[in-house]
């Protein structure tokens, strides 16, 4: 079998994940890492024993062939990053958040489909496990129409921003970073937004921007959502990294709760479900969910580029959760329901 050829650009604190990922997937090699900091990127080639390290990604382009380029960084870079990529029609998985504007996201949609180039956005809470297998459930026991969904994001364990600084600088904090996939989430079970009304807090001044805001959605189908998140929430266990999900249906009802376990209610009868992650060697609490996912979302990538289709998680299709992003910020400014656009 011949092994797809790609580089990872960016090396910080997620970049590890992406690597240790793309190593369980066998038609596939990461030839390659780049970073501003040569540095880094030395360190990073050395511990996970690839072959090249650059900090140019035109240079790195020139030197060798690649299929594909996985790029783990900041959103603000994205769109220099992919005007050069997307020139060279590489085919690409960039991180999430796309943008930290709508104008850059759709220039980078734009640019790669001018070049007939492969964009996927690295989506990853869709491809977790047990949420996948909510989305089985519900359609192999005809659970019907969504008519309700609650999915809810909320923990108190500092582990998910120590380590990620910048974190606590942005204004814009919770909904961007934690948001955009919840929002995808309400979009793959219950369909596009048509508008949504939101309220933000503020619960460690650490942070300039929200560490909890609570979103309610019209959906286009009829059906509405309750999205919230909050990293001020006391519980034992703590619940981070897991969402928990509770769906209703025409036919039915679907519950996500702690621990993986899902219920699943149908003609007044319960039946119970188990989706633990599978556990990589690499893998460890309370990161199981997130990491696992990582290596389902390349795979989706892979089978994109081989089968020449668009990505689920595609640019031109996170621009909708993006904009629910920044209509969330807008909303809870103005203290109005916010129509979406597209």
């Amino acid at each position: 079998m011949i092994k797809l050829k790609g580089a990872l650009i960016g090396c910080g604190f997620f970049a590890s994940n992406h690597i240790l990922a793309w190593k369980e997937i066998n038609n596939v090699e990461i030839i390659a890492v780049c970073d501003l900091n040569i540095k880094k990127a030395n360190l990073f080639k050395k511990r996970y024993k690839i072959k090249y390290s650059y900090d140019s990604i035109t240079l790195m382009i020139e030197d060798l062939a690649l299929d594909f380029v996985d790029v783990v960084t900041t959103m603000e870079t994205h769109l220099n990053i992919c005007k050069i990529l997307s020139n060279y029609r590489i085919s690409t998985s960039i991180q999430k958040p796309f943008s930290d504007n709508l104008v850059d996201a759709k220039k980078i949609v734009n640019l790669y489909k001018k070049n007939k180039t492969i964009l996927m956005v690295h989506e990853n809470f869709r491809w977790q496990t047990p949420i996948m297998k909510i989305k089985k459930l519900i359609s192999s026991h005809k659970l019907g129409k969504p008519i309700y969904s609650k999915i809810s994001f909320r923990h108190s364990n500092p582990v998910g921003y120590i380590n990620q600084p910048y974190l606590y600088k942005l204004k814009k904090y919770l909904i961007l970073d934690v948001g955009i996939h919840l929002y995808d989430l309400s979009r793959f079970f219950m369909g596009n937004a048509k508008n949504l009304f939101t309220v933000n807090q503020n619960t460690n001044k650490k942070f300039k921007g929200e560490t909890n805001f609570t979103t309610l959605i019209n959906h286009k189908d009829g059906g509405v959502s309750i999205v919230d998140a909050s990293i001020s929430s006391i519980k034992k266990p703590d619940r981070f990294a897991q969402t928990l999900i509770s769906i209703e249906c025409q036919n039915g009802s679907i519950d996500l709760d702690y621990n993986y376990k899902i219920t699943l209610h149908k003609k007044n009868k319960k039946t119970f479900y188990s989706a633990k992650p599978i556990n990589y060697k690499w893998i460890s609490k309370p990161w199981d969910q997130i990491q696992e996912s990582v290596v389902n979302t390349h795979k989706h990538f892979i089978k994109s580029l081989i089968n020449n289709r668009i990505p689920d998680t595609s640019g031109k299709d996170n621009l909708r959760s993006l904009e629910m992003v920044f209509a969330s910020y807008s909303s809870f400014y103005s203290n109005k329901n916010i129509k979406l656009k597209l």
